[in-house]
């Protein structure tokens, strides 16, 4: 989901700056304070799943749909 503000935890995001009718896309490191990127405060962002979390969530997707 698509957040405005400062996230709430540190960590890695997908960031979005407005451009046009359209957005440009990078990651950005919340550090706490402020964001670590290269064109500064994003307009939005999304917290990073890591390739793990998102592997675990599908094998405890599959088990719950075997049931």
């Amino acid at each position: 989901m698509w957040e405005i503000g400062t996230p709430a935890k540190v960590g890695w995001y997908l960031t979005a700056w407005r451009l046009g009718d359209g957005y440009v896309y990078s990651v950005g490191k919340w550090d706490g304070s402020e964001w670590i990127s290269r064109m500064g405060e994003p307009h939005t962002f999304q917290e990073i799943k890591s390739p793990d979390e998102q592997d675990k969530m599908l094998d405890e997707l599959h088990e719950t749909q075997k049931q």
